[in-house]
């Protein structure tokens, strides 16, 4: 099994609370907070695809918004100002 990994932005933006803290919740098993409602992680396929499977359960399609952004080249990426991740954090699932 291919175990590279990849950059993973993830976004929401859901009204519910309760829902809002299940989705802040299941985020935070696969990747680090960057901003209010913005994850970033670095996951392999599998763990991406867990992660996809447990957030789609988590929104309402008629309220919430979930975006996910695969980067695949992490020469690519840019971060500027505070930055508290570090180069190869890996989230083990």
């Amino acid at each position: 099994m291919d175990d590279t990994q990849f950059i993973v932005l993830m976004i929401y933006d859901i009204v519910d609370d309760k829902r809002r803290a299940k989705m802040v919740h299941c985020l935070e098993s696969f990747g680090t907070r960057v901003q209010k409602s913005a994850f970033e992680g670095f996951l392999t396929k599998k763990q991406y695809e867990k992660m996809m499977t447990r957030c789609k359960k988590l929104i309402d399609p008629k309220t919430d918004s979930f975006r996910v952004y695969v980067v695949e080249k992490f020469v690519d990426t840019y971060s500027f100002g505070i930055d508290k991740r570090q180069k190869f954090d890996c989230f083990v699932l």
